[in-house]
């Protein structure tokens, strides 16, 4: 046996209650394979969570003004490994080019994009 805080609602299915009085902290006996459930399911909770930082889009770009945004995500993606290639594989400051190629890319593009570069035949010119 072990004991689980946590936040429980008391009232019951169609009871009206004030706000402040809906939730209460409550530590809770529960048994160690119910203690295990309950904590894969915060550790999936957590895992879960989206940040703002994963939700950005590129921004808009005046070259690329029409709502098809193909020659957007090859430039993106062509911007992004040039300033690998200049500033070093991992640079800080390109990792705002991979987030906008990878928000703006339909992935099999950019597997399909990095397998050609593994194999020396992706036609961009980096």
């Amino acid at each position: 046996m072990g004991l689980v805080q946590g936040k429980i609602a008391f009232a019951e299915v169609g009871e009206k209650q004030p706000a402040n009085q809906a939730e209460h902290d409550t530590v809770v006996e529960v048994d160690d394979e119910s203690k295990q459930a309950i904590e894969e399911e915060e550790a999936k909770e957590a895992r879960r969570t989206i940040t703002v930082a994963d939700i950005k889009t590129a921004p808009f770009d005046i070259r690329f003004p029409s709502t098809n945004q193909t020659k957007h995500c090859y430039t993106r993606y062509i911007e992004f490994h040039k300033c690998q290639k200049e500033r070093g594989e991992g640079a800080p400051e390109c990792q705002k080019y991979a987030r906008y190629y990878r928000s703006l890319c339909p992935s099999e593009w950019i597997e399909r994009w990095n397998e050609q570069r593994a194999d020396g035949v992706f036609c961009g010119p980096y």
